[in-house]
């Protein structure tokens, strides 16, 4: 695809809604990444982590890409029976923005044990894909969760998109630069039942004998030569009103 395309899809894409998740007030000033260490940023339905040596950056074009599609796709396909079509609607706008999938998952999974959690489920289904960095993943995944956690803002932003009674799709991605310099993610959505969904992603485990939980799996890069040419107009349509929609955690400590 030429540039001009990407560009036209780019404008015409749905704004962000004019709606306060987030508050500001008494906020504490973090100190700047220090890119050798992970880190995790919360958006509507999504946690982001970041394994060590991902620059801030790259996190904030992650971000946008990300939310931007998801509001994207919310918008196009707002009904449960559209799942699928959401995703491919995600999958080929991001594609648009310069990311190039490397494959995926598709399929629907059966837990037979109580008191398994949504990170845990995220974390197998991830290990399939992203090889080598899996004990990273976890360690990585494990301290995103217990962060937003205790965080006060982050459970908010997360489930900013729940719906009582209806099925919930949250989106557990790890991210890291392979050698090239390029941003690579896994985009690890799992869809909750929704005679579970009544309490938060985070704090969600399976309570029945057997929970079925459909999931999508996909392993994509950025083409960073493409990506460069649609970045100032994503970012200049965007940004300012993407803030209120992000929060950025600090740093991990492993």
């Amino acid at each position: 695809m030429h540039m001009e395309p990407r560009l036209e899809f780019v404008d015409a894409l749905a704004t962000l809604p004019n709606k306060t998740i987030r508050t500001f007030a008494n906020q504490q000033v973090q100190p700047p990444h220090d890119v050798n260490k992970p880190t995790a940023s919360v958006m509507p339905e999504t946690l982001n982590t970041f394994l060590p040596g991902v620059s801030e950056e790259i996190i904030s074009d992650v971000n946008l890409c990300k939310l931007v599609m998801h509001n994207a796709a919310t918008k196009k396909f707002p009904e449960q029976t559209q799942l699928a079509e959401w995703y491919q609607y995600y999958l080929s706008g991001l594609n648009k923005f310069g990311w190039v999938n490397n494959g995926g998952i598709y399929k629907d999974i059966s837990i037979s044990k109580i008191g398994v959690t949504m990170d845990q489920i995220a974390l197998d289904l991830a290990i399939g894909l992203i090889g080598s960095n899996a004990q990273m993943l976890a360690n990585v995944g494990k301290k995103a969760v217990d962060a937003v956690k205790g965080n006060q803002q982050a459970i908010p932003i997360l489930e900013s998109e729940k719906v009582l009674g209806r099925e919930g799709k949250y989106d557990f991605a790890p991210v890291w630069v392979d050698s090239s310099g390029q941003a690579n993610m896994i985009i690890n959505f799992v869809s909750l039942d929704a005679r579970e969904r009544n309490t938060g992603f985070l704090f969600w485990k399976t309570t029945r004998q057997s929970t079925t939980i459909k999931s999508a799996s996909s392993r994509i890069y950025l083409d960073n030569s493409i990506f460069g040419g649609v970045r100032d107009s994503l970012r200049k349509k965007y940004l300012a009103s993407a803030e209120k929609f992000i929060l950025d955690l600090p740093d991990l400590d492993l």
